[in-house]
């Protein structure tokens, strides 16, 4: 079952294979596939800087908000923390 605290696009994104990822501009947005890492941008409380380490990079913005940079594997786990209270992957932006 998804996790509530992650994105629909996020979820989604999540599931689809490498090759579609690569195909959709939508879907591999924030994602890096050479090191198997998302961008992803998180509302959260308390003290988030704290999980800093080898698969979780940290940098924090204001009002609650930060861009943290999750290996695949780890995301669902980075959700369940207390702190995190959403979960979204960035957007590609068009100019009209």
């Amino acid at each position: 079952m998804p996790n509530a605290k992650l994105e629909n696009l996020l979820n989604l994104a999540l599931s689809a294979t490498t090759a579609e990822k690569e195909k959709s501009q939508i879907l591999g947005t924030g994602f890096t596939p050479a090191t198997k890492t998302w961008e992803l941008i998180v509302k959260y409380h308390g003290q988030l800087e704290r999980l800093e380490s080898e698969v979780i990079h940290i940098e924090l913005l204001s009002n609650g908000y930060a861009i943290a940079t999750v290996r695949e594997d780890f995301i669902e786990a980075f959700a369940n923390l207390d702190e995190v209270e959403y979960v979204e992957k960035p957007k590609r932006l068009y100019f009209e």
